[in-house]
């Protein structure tokens, strides 16, 4: 896995990303020559984003593992565990050494916590009779730069710990990497946000910086101008919603994992990559999406109905490029230096392997979308947020699908979006008694956890609120009161007052240019529509937006933070520093909770609208 680029960044993310190389480190280095790494499998790829093979080997990693709890067998007699702070990693790990002293194999053990060493962890390895067998240490692994543009916790669970849970440990740790972002780049002079885990994270973050004091080697000059926090309980409508962009696409299809996918054998075979002998055509093979892949970098965040003219685009003008080089012959010298000069500046074998590869996941994903099944699911989904369709008739065409098959978690993020946007689901028992015919038991316990979370739940209906209407009014009176007191209620809140304040449905989004509700065609999510008031407010400033925002949950807020002074002498005035102005505003938008490809799609297409004005 190849590093990322992150020369044209905003800031200097390679300095973030050589804090947590030296880290790294500096723990691997905590057991002295020749050791075996028994690696958490969840941390191989946020690994692979900050060191490469050829680091670990420098620092005495001769043999690399996953943990699991068989055993390991291993000729090193050190070992190193870099497992996240969980409590069945550490039983995993206690299997181990319990083989190995089975085997009366005396090794030596080193176990590194991720992102931090905990009690309750030390507890279980007490419990489980090793905790004298081992040493103990902690790898604070926080920010990790995925792209040039995007940098990540690496929580995958972060959601379910906060919300389903309890656990707040995440939000800490948010805290704690922002903490030490302003420490390379300085304090955030603007802190906005809405959501309860959002006003969390800010006060923790200012506790943090007031209990540290001032610190001297803080940058005077901060390089990040605003720092916008969205929970991701403010709008959990997107995250239920087909992508529709190219990568979103590919996520949703095959899954991008640390910017890697694992994409079928036959579709690497077909775009000319090497593939090892007798190799099966299902075989997953590997490969690394980021900015190093020129074709990829235009694709991404474009609807995929604009793949293939861009597609053909790149076909056109790499057989120009061969058949320029086929007529060199009757050029002159000066035509056959520009020529090299633009060879020099790509490789033309790579650029076509590229484009075989990307024009096979493109026909690969066409023949999906393409499909009926993928038709009547983004038809449903189209008609929930823009109100054509109600609970009732949502519920039939769930269970019309789930009859049909469909995978089950396609069939939860359809249920969660008709509960949000019908303020509940009046058939719900219906439906859950369906998905246990269809799914199995093992299905109750994910509807339970999103009851649970209030983002399933049972519909009152007209009907139920007329039967509590005064005993003086008919049958038919009292479902019209009811009807009408429905309306006033869904747009004052709920889905309908989003949908309208936050102008999240457009019609006719067709060009990027104009509103980022081209990238999910037509619908605009509601966590971009956040970051476009927080970084354009109205005259009264981000907080006058409150009383528009009211329907959705949490606090809005927003906080200044004073940059710290060294300390000068009573009476001194230190001359004022000369600094070049900045050319540019640079924001940090932090999704607590997670966020999808579409979204970041959506920032970026906000981004150019931004500079297309500036430069207006």
């Amino acid at each position: 896995m190849s590093a990322v680029g992150l020369e044209n960044a905003a800031v200097n993310l390679t300095a973030l990303r050589d804090r947590a190389r030296i880290a790294l480190t500096e723990c691997i280095d905590k057991m002295r020559g020749p050791k075996a790494l028994v690696l958490d499998p969840s941390l191989s790829g946020p690994l692979g984003l900050v060191a490469e093979k050829q680091l670990l080997k420098e620092h005495g990693v001769e043999k690399t593992y996953h943990l699991r709890h068989d055993p390991i067998e291993t000729d090193q007699r050190r070992i190193l565990f870099l497992v996240r702070d969980k409590i069945p990693n550490m039983k995993a790990i206690a299997s181990q050494i319990r083989q190995h002293k089975r085997n009366r194999q005396q090794l030596d053990y080193l176990v590194i916590m991720v992102p931090r060493r905990t009690i309750v962890c030390e507890r279980v390895l007490e419990e489980e009779g090793v905790y004298n067998d081992v040493q103990l240490g902690e790898y604070d692994l926080d920010l990790i730069p995925c792209e040039e543009d995007v940098v990540s916790m690496e929580i995958p669970d972060g959601y379910r710990e906060c919300h389903l849970d309890g656990d707040k440990s995440s939000l800490f740790y948010a805290a704690r990497g922002l903490m030490r972002l302003q420490s390379l780049f300085g304090v955030i002079p603007t802190i906005k946000g809405k959501g309860h885990a959002a006003k969390a994270v800010a006060d923790m973050l200012i506790r943090m910086r007031r209990e540290l004091g001032e610190q001297d080697d803080e940058p005077a000059e901060p390089e990040i101008d605003e720092l916008i926090l969205i929970d991701r309980e403010t709008d959990m409508v997107t995250p239920m919603l087909t992508q529709l962009t190219y990568e979103g696409l590919i996520d949703d299809t095959y899954g991008i994992n640390n910017g890697i996918v694992e994409l079928p054998g036959h579709l690497i075979g077909s775009a000319g990559a090497a593939t090892q002998a007798g190799q099966e055509k299902k075989a997953k093979i590997k490969v690394q999406f980021n900015n190093s892949d020129s074709l990829f970098t235009q694709l991404r965040d474009i609807n995929f109905e604009q793949v293939g003219s861009i597609v053909k685009k790149r076909a056109t003008f790499l057989k120009s490029v061969q058949d320029e080089k086929d007529q060199l012959q009757d050029k002159s010298v000066t035509e056959i230096k520009e020529y090299v000069r633009k060879l020099i500046s790509f490789n033309i074998q790579q650029e076509k392997n590229l484009l075989s590869l990307h024009t096979s996941i493109a026909l690969e994903i066409k023949a999906q979308v393409t499909g009926s099944a993928f038709s009547r699911r983004l038809d449903l989904e189209q008609a929930l947020i823009q109100g054509r369709i109600g609970a009732d008739k949502a519920a039939e065409a769930i269970q019309d699908l789930m009859y049909q098959r469909e995978p089950f978690l396609k069939i939860l993020r359809l249920l969660v979006l008709a509960s949000y946007c019908n303020a509940g689901l009046r058939k719900l028992k219906e439906l859950k008694h369906d998905m246990v015919q269809v799914y199995g038991y093992e299905a109750m316990l994910a509807v339970h956890n999103l009851e649970k979370l209030g983002l399933l739940k049972k519909g009152e209906g007209v009907s139920g609120i007329a039967a509590a209407m005064p005993a003086g009014l008919s049958v038919t009176a009292g479902i019209s009161v009811a009807a009408n007191l429905t309306n006033k209620i869904a747009a004052t809140s709920g889905w309908e007052a989003v949908k309208k304040r936050l102008h999240v449905v457009v019609e006719g989004a067709d060009d990027p240019a104009e509103d980022v509700a081209y990238v999910y065609s037509g619908y605009a999510p509601i966590s971009i529509r956040l970051v476009e008031r927080a970084l354009s407010p109205p005259v009264g400033g981000w907080t006058s937006l409150e009383e528009t925002l009211r329907p959705l949950p949490g606090p809005l807020f927003e906080t200044v933070q004073e940059p710290t002074h060294a300390h000068t002498p009573p009476g001194f005035e230190a001359p004022p520093i000369s600094r070049p102005p900045k050319t540019r505003h640079v924001a940090m938008i932090f999704f607590l909770g997670g966020v999808t490809c579409g979204e970041i799609s959506a920032v970026r297409h906000l981004l150019k609208q931004e500079e297309s004005r500036a430069a207006a």
